[in-house]
């Protein structure tokens, strides 16, 4: 088993408590980190990006401690 697996967008999904709808338009928008495996040598919609274990959570940590330093800054206020 490998211990950084690729990740499909339903696995990063699931992993991140979210829709994969949801994770494919922060991919878009750029705010989610581009795919490690981009799939480019397919058309356009028979791609199957993914993503290494270790980038979505690294993603995910930078978005909770976002996410706190928002409502720590917000009960200061």
């Amino acid at each position: 088993m490998e211990s950084d697996p690729l990740m499909t967008v339903t696995e990063v999904a699931n992993r991140l408590r979210l829709t994969p709808s949801s994770w494919r338009e922060r991919v878009a928008e750029g705010t989610a980190p581009p795919p490690d495996e981009p799939d480019a040598d397919r058309p356009a919609h028979r791609k199957r990006p993914r993503w290494r274990r270790s980038t979505v959570d690294a993603w995910g940590e930078q978005q909770r401690a976002q996410r706190r330093t928002r409502s720590n800054a917000h009960d200061d206020a």
